[in-house]
């Protein structure tokens, strides 16, 4: 029996050594083989900058492939790369250890320490110091370096501090963040290979301040590492008033001199979302100890929401932060501004240490949330409401004007739909199609460089779904946002606090006057970028010119300037064309977005070329991955479609070959490395799909209305902008396909188009009776009075009542059918016109609720006509209840009798509303409001018919 006593003995020894072990080990082992590269560049003194980094096949690396980076350097004594590392407690036993191959010298390795009380003026950042170990002297072979026992040199550069900050300065908690390298080895280029990074004794420093928050001591004594000066500053004693100038908050939203690209965050690892392009992250959560150590590890910064009662065991962690979200759970609309000042006051209040500027999302009222915030972000109108540049550009100069100049972040949907999406979804879910894999990208690249286009200080990528989910859709979306991401990055310097122009210039076709692109001219120093945007979208599809070349004329003051076209990465030179008329570029084949560079510096070439370099090859291979999936897609759709009968023209075959043509030849310059020019392939080849699936939305659309409807509607309203239906809304065009039946059988008509089991079996399936009141409009005076339609159910609200009046009314006469209408009529009080958007809305109308007990198809359908909505994003947005306003349909400039139908589907027991919003001034007159749905009844007759059509 003492032998089984003895182990466990043991054992229960083992169990508490590891438990209650003041320098417990965690260890980490990067073979630095793989994408995406780990080294970074930090600080230098030598003018360097990284010319190449990938990875390379070494017969003397440890393992195989190993990291290259190359630089170029002048004169100088450093040049610091950084392997980034969570935050860590800098013991004797912590190491690493690295192998190293250059031509030079004196490499070393070592510790990035960080304190992160002491702000550093120059860096606006908590000060470094950096403890080296062994130097690198085996010229052209692998050698192994390391770095450990830096305890007793990080106090003596301690010391340092103090005497550089002042005898006060607050040098506790530190930890190191980073593995650090100093690759300098002359003038000149220089290539290192690393290979087999291992680090020891890694304690994490989080859970040293969560056993000492439990505890109530200091951080530093529970740790026993640091030896703290009682006298040394301590800001817990101080109030803000006497805080030395280093200590206190510094620094704005957005950094300067570069376009923030931050993702809505949703669970994604922080070092893979960096790995795609993005430099921040959008919380809707306060951040806790982890996320905060993540970000620190994987060189992110973190907009969140603010705690409500401050953490002081996260302050050493808080260098992520870059501000403090405003209004998480509330709009920030007119009505709410006295909530947001008490929410806004309170973050000016909060301890030193955790001071941010304040960023919020303001819809309205944007004079007074400037007022209080630091930064705001304007997000762009939804892209299912087909709004032009010029349409948004015209908006959001407005908004920038009355929030005087504050840093301004554009938020983009980078998903498709949100609830079009649930309700695809749904859709999928019930008749059995699989779910969807591809995302419409082209529409949100759009919106990106239209942002670009007024030089924003970041860019907020909106998403409600991870993209690290692992499904084809999500593996979709983030290759695109990667492709979208190095396309901002590559011109983030010369947008970056540059001059815009406030109008912008359209840009038509020569030969039918239809406007083709819309151009936006930045100008930074002495370049000018024209970055030109297909006019040819709607929703998140767009197509690349449709074939056509476009002519740019350049003014005067362009004349005899050196022109770059930076399409495919690279900057390949342009020859202007000079008559009597003046000076025109034309760009042959262009794509969805073009960017020319404009300069009179031939020295602008050469800084153009490499900014794009860097980001070449990762955007070649998101390109043509894209392109590769989504011909696949459009070629599948469109055979569906045709083998269903529910389109009345043949595939477009020679689209779909040209494509697959172009993509093969693609794919062998992205395998050879030809960034540049497997990026012109894979344009191509994306163009024509793009045309592709454009030619197979107009189809599934087509006929959606009856005759006499479409009569009276404008060209428009036939390619289906008028018509909602979700699965077209997300790009599911192969939901679309099964599903198109409903779409194409008449009001009070049986379905005649493709034949499902139901018909075999005896079964008829059409749009049942019309299910809301009133909507005919054909008695009572007035919508606001007591008469038969307010008993019916119908309801008004208005807003902003100061400046706008608004009425609802019923008219007799100009009808579409019968003797009655609904006239919606906003007009300012004042001269000032009134805004677009949601700001502008004054008017709304709810129909009677139409309550649905089982789940279905509902079909919606109204005639409109609207008149005098001169400004941008105005006119009269029809949605219900289900689908909101992010499915609604904005009709606007329609003079005549114009057909509006949704199609949603509904789960059991539902109550639908059909809604209607008045967006700025001008009157809409609406008629003949249905809402059928769909049924499948017995068929009393069998459905047989003759072979032969000849017998009876």
């Amino acid at each position: 029996m003492r032998c089984p006593r003895v182990c466990f003995c043991a054992l229960v020894s083992t169990l508490l050594v590891f438990v209650f072990s003041a320098t417990a080990q965690g260890q980490l082992i990067d073979p630095l083989d793989a994408y995406p590269p780990r080294w970074s560049l930090d600080e230098n003194d030598c003018d360097a900058r990284i010319t190449e980094q990938g990875h390379a096949n070494d017969a003397g690396a440890e393992g195989g492939r190993c990291e290259t980076v190359t630089m170029l350097m002048s004169h100088g004594t450093k040049a610091v790369l950084v392997y980034p590392i969570e935050p860590v407690r800098p013991i004797d036993a912590l190491t690493a250890t690295i192998s190293v191959k250059g031509l030079s010298r004196g490499i070393r390795i070592g510790f990035r320490v960080r304190f992160p009380y002491l702000i550093d003026p120059q860096t606006k950042r908590p000060a470094a110091l950096l403890v080296y170990g062994s130097s690198y002297d085996h010229i052209g072979e692998f050698q192994r370096l390391g770095v450990s026992d830096i305890d007793r040199d990080l106090k003596l550069k301690r010391v340092a501090l103090r005497n550089q900050f002042g005898a006060r300065a607050d040098v506790s908690s530190p930890y190191v963040d980073a593995v650090v390298m100093n690759a300098y080895g002359g003038p000149g280029n220089h290539t290192l290979r690393l290979d087999l990074l291992k680090i020891e004794a890694m304690v994490p420093l989080i859970d040293d301040l969560a056993a000492a928050h439990a505890s109530g001591k200091n951080a530093d004594a529970l740790a026993g590492t640091t030896m703290r000066d009682p006298n040394s500053y301590d800001s817990r004693r101080q109030t803000f008033e006497s805080l030395p100038e280093l200590a206190k908050p510094i620094g704005t939203a957005f950094p300067v001199g570069r376009v923030t690209r931050i993702l809505q965050h949703n669970g994604e690892p922080l070092a893979w979302v960096r790995s795609l392009g993005f430099d921040s992250v959008w919380m809707s959560q306060p951040p806790n100890a982890s996320i905060l150590s993540e970000a620190i590890a994987a060189r992110m910064k973190i907009y969140a929401p603010a705690p409500s009662s401050p953490d002081e065991s996260l302050a050493p962690l808080l260098e992520p932060v870059a501000g403090w979200i405003v209004g998480v759970n509330r709009p920030m609309d007119s009505t709410n501004v006295a909530d947001h000042e008490d929410d806004a006051r309170r973050l000016r209040n909060l301890p030193v240490r955790w001071r941010r500027p304040l960023v919020g999302c303001p819809v309205e009222s944007f004079r007074e949330y400037a007022s209080m915030l630091d930064a705001v972000v304007l997000d762009a109108p939804p892209r299912v409401r087909n709004l032009s540049s010029a349409a948004i550009k015209a908006i959001r100069g407005g908004q920038s004007v009355r929030m005087s100049g504050k840093p301004m972040a554009v938020g983009i949907s980078g998903m498709a739909n949100h609830i079009a999406s649930l309700q695809t979804d749904a859709i999928a879910a019930r008749i059995g199609t699989p779910p969807r894999e591809g995302f419409l990208w082209h529409g949100m690249w759009r919106q990106v460089a239209d942002a670009l286009g007024d030089a924003p200080d970041a860019i907020l990528i909106r998403s409600t779904t991870p993209l690290s989910g692992g499904t084809p859709l999500q593996q979709n979306r983030a290759m695109s946002l990667s492709f979208v991401n190095r396309f901002s990055a590559a011109l983030e310097q010369w947008v970056s606090g540059a001059t815009v122009q406030p109008e912008g210039e359209l840009i038509r076709d020569s030969e039918s006057g239809l406007p083709i692109y819309f151009a936006h001219r930045v100008s930074s120093g002495p370049t000018t970028l024209l970055i030109m945007t297909t006019a040819m979208g709607r929703g998140d599809a767009a197509i690349a010119g449709d074939g056509k070349s476009i002519s740019i004329r350049l003014p005067p003051a362009d004349e005899g300037k050196l022109i770059w076209r930076l399409t495919h990465f690279s900057a390949e030179r342009v020859t202007p064309q000079t008559d009597l008329n003046g000076t025109t570029v034309s760009i042959v084949s262009p794509d969805v977005v073009e960017v020319i560079a404009i300069s009179d510096a031939i020295s602008e070439a050469g800084k153009i070329a490499t900014a794009a370099q860097r980001f070449a090859r990762q955007a070649a291979m998101d390109r043509w991955q894209l392109a590769s999936e989504a011909i696949n897609r459009s070629e599948l759709s469109w055979n569906q479609a045709v083998a269903a009968r529910v389109v009345t023209r043949s595939a477009p075959l020679d689209l779909i070959q040209v494509a697959r043509s172009s993509l093969e030849n693609a794919e062998q310059l992205v395998r050879s490395g030809q960034a540049e020019s497997s990026l012109r392939m894979s344009r191509r080849a994306d163009a024509w799909c793009a045309k592709s699936d454009w030619m197979l939305q107009d189809a599934l659309l087509e006929g959606v209305h009856t005759s006499a409807q479409s009569a009276m509607s404008s060209t428009e309203s036939n390619t289906g902008r008028f018509v909602s239906s979700p699965p077209v809304i997300v790009g599911d065009f192969e939901t679309q396909v099964a599903w198109s039946p409903l779409l194409k059988t008449p009001v009070n008509q049986l379905s005649t188009y493709a034949p499902s089991v139901v018909n075999q079996l005896g079964l008829r399936s059409r749009w049942g009776a019309n299910r809301i009141a009133g909507g005919d409009f054909e008695r009572g005076q007035s919508l606001t009075g007591g008469d038969a339609l307010e008993r019916e159910g119908w309801t008004l609200g208005r807003r902003h009542s100061k400046w706008a009046e608004a009425n609802a009314s019923l008219i007799h006469r100009g009808a579409f059918s019968g003797h009655g209408a609904l006239r919606l009529r906003v007009t300012p009080r004042g001269s000032d016109p009134l805004p677009g958007g949601y700001e502008g809305t004054c008017l709304m109308v709810r129909s009677p609720a139409v309550r649905l007990q089982e789940e279905g198809v509902v079909r919606i359908d109204a005639v409109v006509r609207t008149l005098g909505f001169a400004n941008p994003h105005q006119g009269l947005l029809i949605y219900d209840s289900v689908g909101t306003q992010e499915m609604g349909v904005l009709v606007s400039d329609q003079p005549q009798w114009t057909p509006v139908t949704l199609f949603r589907q509904l789960g059991p027991d539902t109550t639908l509303h059909v809604m209607m919003e008045v967006i700025g001034g001008g009157e809409a007159i609406v008629d003949d409001i249905q809402v059928r749905t769909w049924e499948t009844t017995a068929n009393p007759a069998a459905m047989l018919r003759p072979l032969d059509p000849t017998l009876p």
